[in-house]
C-alpha cells in the first residue's frame, strides 16, 4: 500500500467543507458591547429617575408630618403652666414706680 493511487474501487475523498462564515451578531449584543441604548431605555430611564425623585419627595415629607406630629404630641402632653407659677415669676419684677414709693 505504499503506492496510495485511486482506484475505481475505492472512493475519492470527500472535498472539505468551505468555512462556515460567522454569522452576525444579535442587534441586542452589538446595543451591549457598544453602550448604545435605544429610544426606549432613554424614555424608561427618565421614567424611573422620576419616580425615584417623586419616591424620594414622599418619604421627606412623611418624615416631616412624623417629626411636627411628636412635636404637637410633646406640646400636649406638657401640663399648661399655672397661674401661680407666672405669677411668681411677675413678682421677681419691680416696677421704677414702685420704688419710689
Amino acid at each position: 500500500m505504499a503506492d496510495e493511487t485511486i482506484s475505481p474501487t475505492t472512493p475519492a475523498p470527500a472535498p472539505a467543507p468551505a468555512p462556515v462564515p460567522e454569522p452576525a451578531p444579535p442587534p441586542a449584543a452589538v446595543i451591549v458591547v457598544h453602550g448604545q441604548k435605544t429610544e426606549r431605555e432613554i424614555e424608561l430611564e427618565k421614567q424611573l429617575e422620576l419616580e425615584r425623585q417623586n419616591l424620594k419627595q414622599a418619604q421627606t415629607d412623611a418624615a416631616y408630618a412624623q417629626d411636627e406630629a411628636r412635636r404637637l404630641k410633646e406640646i400636649q402632653s406638657q401640663p399648661p403652666p399655672s397661674p401661680a407659677a407666672s405669677r411668681a415669676k411677675r413678682k421677681g419684677w419691680t416696677l421704677l414706680h414702685e420704688e419710689e414709693a
